[in-house]
């Protein structure tokens, strides 16, 4: 058996950030190509070449924004787990694995 006794606290956050920002451009992505599929059902919207490219543009700010902000949140999420983890693990002797 082996234990894991710690974990990297940079590891952990990096790992947060990344894994909150994908997760944001993969929604992100995904309410941009529901807004141009469904937007031109709108009646009040007069869907022309620069609403779709002024909405296109403002979406892209968002997501990217977005990826920001989350991946900060992350990234401390991240940091706690860790620290925890650490704290625990020093106390019980780690998470012992069966590695064959």
């Amino acid at each position: 058996m082996k234990s894991i006794r710690s974990i990297s606290i940079s590891s952990a956050v990096i790992y947060g950030a990344v894994l909150f920002a994908f997760w944001t451009l993969v929604i992100g992505i995904y309410y941009w190509l529901v807004g141009w599929i469904f937007g031109a059902q709108s009646w009040f919207v007069d869907m022309n070449l620069a609403n779709w490219t002024g909405y296109t543009f403002n979406t892209l700010l968002a997501i990217l924004w977005r990826m920001l902000v989350n991946a900060l949140g992350g990234a401390f999420g991240g940091l706690i787990v860790a620290l925890v983890y650490n704290t625990v693990a020093g106390i019980m002797g780690g998470i012992k694995l069966k590695v064959e």
